[in-house]
Parts: C-alpha cells; structure tokens; sequence
C-alpha cells in the first residue's frame, strides 16, 4: 500500500506542478449556492448516494424516477412521515430497488434533514 506523500508525488510528475493538480480539482459550492438548494434535493441526493453503495450507479439511475414518485419527490415533511407500513409496501414494488435497510433508511434521512434545516 502507498501513502499520500507517494500518490501527491505521482500526480505533480504527471500534471507537471501544484498549480496545474490544483485546477483540475473541482471548485466546491459557496455557502451561498448551498442554501438556494432546497431541500427535497438534499434528502433525494442523500438517498441516491445509499442505494448506489454497492450497486451499478447506472441501475440506480435507471430507476431513480420511480424513487422520486415512491418518495413524495423527496419532500422531507411528507417522507418524515412515512411508517413501517409504507416502507413494507415499498417492498413489493418491482420499481425500486428493495432493499429493507436502505428504504428504511430514507425516512431517518428526512429526519436529518429537517433538524439541520
């Protein structure tokens, strides 16, 4: 296994200086730009990061439409409420992916969201 120091070495002798690794780097979001994100947006971003844990992403992209219909289009308010009952008929949707922890999981996720907003 190599260490940062060896890989930070290896990208300056392939970019030829810190300057030319430094713009290739993606510029993050002002605090600014952050906030004008609503939150359905942050909860369906979430929620798609965990289901491509361990999948193909295009799998679950291709299927992400349904997601979005299954989930109230991400509203947080409306997802925060959703009960056991809701998520084990989210199970015998042939749409989505089922998995039981992970659909579980968006709920708790909109609970997130909601304390931080």
């Amino acid at each position: 296994m190599r260490d940062y120091k060896w890989l930070y070495e290896y990208c300056l002798n392939r970019f030829g200086s810190a300057a030319a690794l430094e713009a290739l780097l993606p510029q993050p979001a002002s605090a600014d730009q952050l906030r004008a994100v609503a939150d359905d947006r942050y909860l369906s971003l979430i929620s798609r990061r965990i289901f491509r844990a361990g999948l193909k992403h295009s799998l679950v992209d291709a299927k992400w439409p349904a997601f979005e219909q299954a989930f109230f289009g991400f509203d947080p308010e409306k997802v925060v409420l959703m009960g056991g009952e809701h998520i084990e008929r989210l199970m015998q949707n042939t749409q989505l992916i089922r998995h039981l922890g992970k659909l579980k999981s968006v709920p708790r996720n909109a609970q997130f969201v909601l304390d931080v907003a």
